[in-house]
Protein backbone atom coordinates (compact mmCIF):
# COMPACT_ATOMS: atom_id res chain seq x y z
CA UNK A 1 0.00 0.00 0.00
CA UNK A 2 1.13 3.93 -0.83
CA UNK A 3 2.65 6.01 1.97
CA UNK A 4 1.10 9.70 2.59
CA UNK A 5 3.33 10.84 0.93
CA UNK A 6 3.69 8.69 -2.39
CA UNK A 7 -0.02 9.40 -2.50
CA UNK A 8 0.93 13.16 -2.47
CA UNK A 9 3.41 12.80 -4.69
CA UNK A 10 1.07 10.98 -7.52
CA UNK A 11 -1.78 13.57 -6.79
CA UNK A 12 0.36 16.59 -7.40
CA UNK A 13 1.88 14.91 -10.56
CA UNK A 14 -1.72 14.43 -11.56
CA UNK A 15 -2.84 18.27 -11.03
CA UNK A 16 0.47 19.06 -12.83
CA UNK A 17 -0.44 16.98 -15.98
CA UNK A 18 -4.42 18.15 -16.00
CA UNK A 19 -2.68 22.05 -15.71
CA UNK A 20 -0.39 21.52 -18.24
CA UNK A 21 -3.55 19.66 -20.41
CA UNK A 22 -5.42 23.10 -19.21
CA UNK A 23 -3.22 25.15 -20.94
CA UNK A 24 -2.81 23.39 -23.86
CA UNK A 25 -6.68 23.72 -24.67
CA UNK A 26 -6.32 27.52 -23.74
CA UNK A 27 -4.02 28.11 -26.19
CA UNK A 28 -5.10 26.05 -28.93
CA UNK A 29 -8.77 27.12 -28.52
CA UNK A 30 -8.18 31.01 -27.50
CA UNK A 31 -6.48 32.58 -31.16
CA UNK A 32 -7.78 35.56 -31.06
CA UNK A 33 -7.26 36.06 -27.08
CA UNK A 34 -3.92 36.21 -25.15
CA UNK A 35 -3.44 35.20 -21.25
CA UNK A 36 -0.99 38.32 -20.81
CA UNK A 37 -2.65 41.23 -22.94
CA UNK A 38 -2.44 43.13 -19.96
CA UNK A 39 0.75 42.39 -19.35
CA UNK A 40 2.23 46.03 -20.96
CA UNK A 41 -0.60 47.94 -20.44
CA UNK A 42 -1.94 47.63 -17.39
CA UNK A 43 0.67 44.75 -15.45
CA UNK A 44 -1.02 45.23 -12.44
CA UNK A 45 -4.89 44.63 -13.71
CA UNK A 46 -5.01 40.71 -12.59
CA UNK A 47 -3.37 41.64 -9.25
CA UNK A 48 -6.15 44.54 -8.90
CA UNK A 49 -9.11 42.50 -9.40
CA UNK A 50 -7.56 39.22 -7.22
CA UNK A 51 -7.38 41.40 -4.48
CA UNK A 52 -11.05 42.90 -4.97
CA UNK A 53 -12.47 39.72 -5.61
CA UNK A 54 -10.37 38.14 -2.02
CA UNK A 55 -11.83 41.57 -0.06
CA UNK A 56 -16.08 40.85 -1.74
CA UNK A 57 -16.03 37.13 -0.93
CA UNK A 58 -14.57 37.67 2.71
CA UNK A 59 -17.09 39.71 3.39
CA UNK A 60 -20.11 38.13 1.69
CA UNK A 61 -19.25 34.64 0.48
CA UNK A 62 -22.95 34.25 -1.21
CA UNK A 63 -21.89 37.43 -3.96
CA UNK A 64 -19.14 34.80 -5.36
CA UNK A 65 -21.61 32.66 -7.21
CA UNK A 66 -23.35 36.13 -8.16
CA UNK A 67 -19.69 36.61 -9.77
CA UNK A 68 -19.56 33.69 -11.70
CA UNK A 69 -22.89 33.90 -12.89
CA UNK A 70 -22.98 37.30 -14.40
CA UNK A 71 -19.90 35.74 -16.79
CA UNK A 72 -22.27 33.18 -17.76
CA UNK A 73 -25.38 35.53 -18.21
CA UNK A 74 -23.23 37.55 -20.24
CA UNK A 75 -21.60 35.04 -22.52
CA UNK A 76 -24.99 33.63 -23.02
CA UNK A 77 -26.93 36.71 -25.06
CA UNK A 78 -24.38 38.39 -28.17
CA UNK A 79 -21.78 36.79 -26.94
CA UNK A 80 -19.03 37.53 -24.23
CA UNK A 81 -19.14 41.41 -24.47
CA UNK A 82 -19.93 42.82 -21.09
CA UNK A 83 -23.89 44.04 -22.16
CA UNK A 84 -25.12 42.30 -19.16
CA UNK A 85 -24.23 44.96 -17.29
CA UNK A 86 -25.31 48.30 -19.27
CA UNK A 87 -27.97 50.10 -18.02
CA UNK A 88 -31.57 50.79 -19.59
CA UNK A 89 -31.96 53.97 -21.34
CA UNK A 90 -34.82 55.96 -23.02
CA UNK A 91 -34.47 53.50 -25.95
CA UNK A 92 -33.13 50.46 -25.02
CA UNK A 93 -34.18 48.15 -22.49
CA UNK A 94 -31.45 46.14 -21.52
CA UNK A 95 -30.26 42.78 -20.19
CA UNK A 96 -30.53 43.65 -16.50
CA UNK A 97 -34.49 44.29 -17.00
CA UNK A 98 -35.23 41.03 -18.75
CA UNK A 99 -37.58 38.68 -16.54
CA UNK A 100 -35.18 36.20 -16.06
CA UNK A 101 -32.36 38.16 -15.04
CA UNK A 102 -34.39 41.03 -13.16
CA UNK A 103 -33.88 40.14 -9.14
CA UNK A 104 -32.07 37.01 -10.34
CA UNK A 105 -28.37 38.57 -10.96
CA UNK A 106 -26.49 40.74 -8.60
CA UNK A 107 -22.69 42.18 -8.31
CA UNK A 108 -22.90 44.72 -10.51
CA UNK A 109 -21.77 47.62 -7.42
CA UNK A 110 -18.74 45.07 -7.43
CA UNK A 111 -17.55 45.59 -11.16
CA UNK A 112 -18.47 48.63 -11.02
CA UNK A 113 -15.97 49.30 -7.85
CA UNK A 114 -13.29 47.11 -9.50
CA UNK A 115 -13.54 49.53 -13.08
CA UNK A 116 -13.13 52.19 -10.57
CA UNK A 117 -9.81 50.81 -9.63
CA UNK A 118 -8.51 49.83 -12.61
CA UNK A 119 -9.39 52.96 -14.55
CA UNK A 120 -7.51 54.97 -11.81
CA UNK A 121 -4.36 52.26 -12.52
CA UNK A 122 -4.21 52.36 -16.44
CA UNK A 123 -7.36 54.66 -17.63
CA UNK A 124 -8.55 52.98 -20.83
CA UNK A 125 -7.21 49.46 -21.00
CA UNK A 126 -9.36 46.77 -19.64
CA UNK A 127 -12.63 46.09 -20.44
CA UNK A 128 -15.81 45.27 -18.94
CA UNK A 129 -15.87 41.95 -20.50
CA UNK A 130 -12.72 40.85 -19.48
CA UNK A 131 -13.42 41.79 -15.48
CA UNK A 132 -16.50 39.80 -15.73
CA UNK A 133 -13.79 36.72 -17.03
CA UNK A 134 -11.31 37.49 -14.52
CA UNK A 135 -13.81 37.68 -12.02
CA UNK A 136 -15.75 34.23 -12.80
CA UNK A 137 -12.19 32.63 -12.46
CA UNK A 138 -11.00 34.26 -9.27
CA UNK A 139 -14.57 33.74 -7.59
CA UNK A 140 -14.48 30.07 -8.09
CA UNK A 141 -10.84 29.36 -7.34
CA UNK A 142 -11.76 31.75 -3.82
CA UNK A 143 -14.55 29.09 -2.78
CA UNK A 144 -12.44 25.95 -4.03
CA UNK A 145 -11.89 25.52 -7.11
CA UNK A 146 -9.40 24.80 -9.63
CA UNK A 147 -7.80 27.80 -11.62
CA UNK A 148 -7.60 27.99 -14.97
CA UNK A 149 -6.19 30.16 -17.36
CA UNK A 150 -8.25 33.35 -18.04
CA UNK A 151 -7.43 34.42 -22.08
CA UNK A 152 -7.82 38.47 -22.85
CA UNK A 153 -8.66 41.38 -25.28
CA UNK A 154 -12.09 40.78 -25.36
CA UNK A 155 -14.43 44.30 -26.62
CA UNK A 156 -17.15 45.93 -24.76
CA UNK A 157 -20.43 45.63 -26.68
CA UNK A 158 -22.54 48.86 -27.59
CA UNK A 159 -25.77 47.13 -27.21
CA UNK A 160 -28.24 45.36 -24.71
CA UNK A 161 -31.41 44.42 -25.37
CA UNK A 162 -34.00 42.62 -22.69
CA UNK A 163 -35.71 40.64 -25.35
CA UNK A 164 -32.72 38.82 -26.24
CA UNK A 165 -32.71 37.05 -23.11
CA UNK A 166 -35.41 34.97 -23.94
CA UNK A 167 -34.64 32.30 -25.41
CA UNK A 168 -31.05 32.96 -25.05
CA UNK A 169 -30.03 31.37 -21.49
CA UNK A 170 -30.95 28.34 -19.78
CA UNK A 171 -34.19 28.30 -17.53
CA UNK A 172 -35.31 26.27 -14.23
CA UNK A 173 -37.89 24.52 -16.11
CA UNK A 174 -35.88 23.04 -19.38
CA UNK A 175 -35.42 19.18 -20.12
CA UNK A 176 -32.07 17.96 -21.27
CA UNK A 177 -32.76 18.87 -24.96
CA UNK A 178 -33.57 22.36 -24.57
CA UNK A 179 -30.42 22.56 -21.97
CA UNK A 180 -28.01 20.66 -24.93
CA UNK A 181 -29.85 23.05 -27.23
CA UNK A 182 -29.11 26.16 -25.49
CA UNK A 183 -25.63 25.99 -24.85
CA UNK A 184 -25.21 25.13 -28.81
CA UNK A 185 -25.70 28.57 -29.17
CA UNK A 186 -22.66 29.47 -27.99
CA UNK A 187 -20.55 26.69 -29.19
CA UNK A 188 -20.71 24.46 -26.06
CA UNK A 189 -21.35 20.51 -26.25
CA UNK A 190 -23.59 18.47 -24.08
CA UNK A 191 -20.48 17.66 -21.70
CA UNK A 192 -19.93 21.49 -21.13
CA UNK A 193 -23.47 21.60 -20.58
CA UNK A 194 -23.70 18.72 -17.54
CA UNK A 195 -20.06 19.86 -16.26
CA UNK A 196 -20.76 24.02 -15.82
CA UNK A 197 -24.59 22.91 -14.77
CA UNK A 198 -21.74 22.19 -11.86
CA UNK A 199 -21.61 25.74 -11.45
CA UNK A 200 -24.72 25.34 -8.83
CA UNK A 201 -22.27 24.17 -6.40
CA UNK A 202 -22.69 27.25 -5.08
CA UNK A 203 -24.99 29.95 -4.20
CA UNK A 204 -29.11 30.41 -3.52
CA UNK A 205 -32.00 29.92 -5.46
CA UNK A 206 -35.71 31.45 -4.47
CA UNK A 207 -37.78 28.77 -3.29
CA UNK A 208 -40.62 30.16 -5.82
CA UNK A 209 -37.90 28.68 -8.67
CA UNK A 210 -38.96 24.92 -7.33
CA UNK A 211 -42.18 25.31 -5.76
CA UNK A 212 -44.02 23.25 -8.62
CA UNK A 213 -41.63 20.17 -7.43
CA UNK A 214 -43.01 20.36 -3.72
CA UNK A 215 -46.00 21.32 -3.84
CA UNK A 216 -48.05 20.97 -6.91
CA UNK A 217 -46.16 18.49 -8.85
CA UNK A 218 -47.78 18.18 -12.62
CA UNK A 219 -50.45 20.04 -11.23
CA UNK A 220 -51.72 17.56 -8.71
CA UNK A 221 -50.81 18.74 -5.74
CA UNK A 222 -48.27 16.99 -4.59
CA UNK A 223 -44.79 16.40 -4.20
CA UNK A 224 -43.09 15.00 -6.64
CA UNK A 225 -42.00 11.94 -5.83
CA UNK A 226 -38.81 11.74 -7.25
CA UNK A 227 -37.25 13.67 -4.51
CA UNK A 228 -35.44 12.19 -1.47
CA UNK A 229 -38.50 12.25 1.14
CA UNK A 230 -36.50 13.86 3.92
CA UNK A 231 -34.89 16.08 1.56
CA UNK A 232 -38.25 17.08 0.67
CA UNK A 233 -39.29 17.86 3.62
CA UNK A 234 -36.06 19.62 4.44
CA UNK A 235 -37.04 21.98 1.23
CA UNK A 236 -40.74 22.42 2.97
CA UNK A 237 -39.50 23.52 6.41
CA UNK A 238 -36.39 25.65 4.47
CA UNK A 239 -39.37 27.00 1.89
CA UNK A 240 -42.71 26.87 3.02
CA UNK A 241 -45.81 27.48 0.61
CA UNK A 242 -46.42 30.95 2.25
CA UNK A 243 -43.29 32.13 1.16
CA UNK A 244 -41.98 32.08 -2.28
CA UNK A 245 -38.93 34.54 -2.26
CA UNK A 246 -37.04 33.04 0.51
CA UNK A 247 -33.88 31.43 -0.58
CA UNK A 248 -32.27 28.14 -0.45
CA UNK A 249 -28.73 26.53 -1.03
CA UNK A 250 -28.35 25.07 -4.25
CA UNK A 251 -25.88 21.73 -2.73
CA UNK A 252 -25.27 20.55 0.26
CA UNK A 253 -21.98 22.56 0.91
CA UNK A 254 -23.29 25.83 -0.12
CA UNK A 255 -20.32 28.18 -0.44
CA UNK A 256 -17.76 25.88 -1.10
CA UNK A 257 -17.35 24.63 -4.51
CA UNK A 258 -17.06 20.96 -5.40
CA UNK A 259 -18.90 18.18 -7.01
CA UNK A 260 -21.48 17.30 -4.31
CA UNK A 261 -23.55 18.83 -6.63
CA UNK A 262 -23.52 15.55 -8.39
CA UNK A 263 -23.49 13.76 -5.37
CA UNK A 264 -26.86 15.85 -4.59
CA UNK A 265 -28.38 14.41 -8.36
CA UNK A 266 -27.55 10.93 -7.42
CA UNK A 267 -29.33 11.07 -4.29
CA UNK A 268 -32.25 12.32 -5.49
CA UNK A 269 -31.56 15.87 -3.74
CA UNK A 270 -31.50 17.78 -7.01
CA UNK A 271 -33.13 20.95 -6.40
CA UNK A 272 -34.25 22.65 -9.74
CA UNK A 273 -36.12 21.16 -12.32
CA UNK A 274 -33.14 21.63 -14.98
CA UNK A 275 -30.92 20.17 -12.39
CA UNK A 276 -32.88 16.86 -12.37
CA UNK A 277 -32.90 16.52 -16.07
CA UNK A 278 -29.79 16.12 -16.34
CA UNK A 279 -30.07 12.31 -15.26
CA UNK A 280 -32.33 11.81 -17.78
CA UNK A 281 -29.60 11.02 -20.65
CA UNK A 282 -26.59 8.41 -20.19
CA UNK A 283 -24.03 11.10 -20.78
CA UNK A 284 -25.91 13.14 -17.86
CA UNK A 285 -25.77 10.14 -15.70
CA UNK A 286 -21.76 9.06 -16.97
CA UNK A 287 -20.34 12.56 -15.87
CA UNK A 288 -22.37 12.96 -12.84
CA UNK A 289 -21.22 9.83 -11.51
CA UNK A 290 -17.54 10.65 -12.68
CA UNK A 291 -17.78 13.99 -10.89
CA UNK A 292 -18.89 12.56 -7.42
CA UNK A 293 -15.99 9.58 -8.00
CA UNK A 294 -13.24 11.83 -9.16
CA UNK A 295 -14.00 14.98 -8.03
CA UNK A 296 -10.69 16.48 -9.01
CA UNK A 297 -11.51 15.78 -12.71
CA UNK A 298 -14.48 17.83 -11.92
CA UNK A 299 -12.69 20.62 -11.04
CA UNK A 300 -10.46 20.57 -13.84
CA UNK A 301 -12.69 20.00 -16.66
CA UNK A 302 -15.16 23.04 -15.46
CA UNK A 303 -11.84 24.84 -16.01
CA UNK A 304 -11.97 23.78 -19.66
CA UNK A 305 -15.49 24.74 -19.96
CA UNK A 306 -15.06 28.01 -18.57
CA UNK A 307 -12.47 28.73 -20.90
CA UNK A 308 -14.68 27.29 -23.94
CA UNK A 309 -17.54 29.21 -22.95
CA UNK A 310 -15.47 32.57 -22.49
CA UNK A 311 -14.27 32.50 -26.29
CA UNK A 312 -18.28 33.35 -27.60
CA UNK A 313 -17.76 36.36 -29.35
CA UNK A 314 -19.80 39.61 -29.34
CA UNK A 315 -21.61 40.29 -32.62
CA UNK A 316 -21.41 44.22 -32.57
CA UNK A 317 -17.90 45.04 -30.73
CA UNK A 318 -17.63 48.70 -29.61
CA UNK A 319 -13.91 48.36 -28.15
CA UNK A 320 -13.81 49.81 -24.47
CA UNK A 321 -16.26 51.35 -22.07
CA UNK A 322 -14.93 53.49 -19.42
CA UNK A 323 -18.04 52.66 -17.25
CA UNK A 324 -19.51 49.35 -17.54
CA UNK A 325 -23.04 50.00 -16.66
CA UNK A 326 -23.12 52.91 -19.80
CA UNK A 327 -21.91 53.93 -23.35
CA UNK A 328 -19.82 56.88 -23.91
CA UNK A 329 -20.35 58.44 -27.59
CA UNK A 330 -16.84 58.39 -28.97
CA UNK A 331 -15.43 61.65 -30.40
CA UNK A 332 -15.60 61.60 -33.91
Amino acid sequence: MASDSSRWLLNLQGRCLMTCALLLLAAVSSEQLSENFYDAKCPQAMSIIKQKVDKFVNADRSIAASLMRLHFHDCFVRGCDGSVLLNSTESMLTEKEALLNKGSIRGFEQIDEIKYELEHACPGVVSCADILAVVARDATVKLGGWSWPVFLGRLDGVVSFADEVNGSLPTRLDNYAKLVATFAKVGLDAKDMVILSGGHSIGKVHCGAFFERLYNFQGLNITDPSIDPSFAAFLKKQCPQTDPFGFTALDATNGTFDSAYYHDLLTNRGILQSDVALLTDPLGVEYAIKAVSDPQSFLFEFGQAMIKMGNAPGPAPYGWRKHCAFVEHKPC
